[in-house]
């Protein structure tokens, strides 16, 4: 009878890990010593089990993404945290960095956190991530002070 339901849990928490029912791209969580960073999700495409959905957003560049968000202040040269716990972790990730002028190039995300630079400025993050099911991308602004 014990060994049963140690079966049946075993078999929930899989299911709940896997997240079948899933219609949307995990978010990952961001943040600055242990100070959560708030994220605007953009467009993405999703298959779930129940839910096979594409959701287009009317943000053209991580710019207006992060049009209406208020900066999280950093020191120059901090590390912040881009990790996915909510969900199935990407099987690849590319991250962009942008500047006002909607100048960008790739950054290196290294053990699930990036390098903000030790010039003072406002930067824009733009997270990408693929899985199996589909894709999607967020982005979060930083000021650098």
């Amino acid at each position: 009878m014990a060994r049963s339901w140690l079966v049946l849990i075993v078999a929930v928490g899989l299911v709940l890990y896997v997240e079948p029912f899933r219609g949307s791209p995990p978010e990952p969580d961001v943040s600055v010593n242990g100070t959560d960073i708030g994220v605007t999700s953009g467009s993405y495409c999703w298959n779930g089990l129940l839910i096979d959905q594409c959701a287009d957003s009317t943000y053209s560049t991580p710019l207006d993404m992060t049009a209406d968000q208020t900066p999280a202040v950093v020191k120059p040269g901090e590390k912040i945290e881009v990790a996915f716990n909510d969900g199935p972790a990407p099987e690849r990730i590319q991250t962009e960095q942008w500047l006002k002028d909607a100048t960008n190039k790739t950054v290196q995300l290294k053990n699930e956190q990036l390098t903000v630079p030790n010039k003072k400025g406002l930067y824009i993050y733009h997270v990408y991530g693929w899985w199996k099911q589909g894709d999607g991308n967020v982005a979060f602004s930083v000021q650098v002070k």
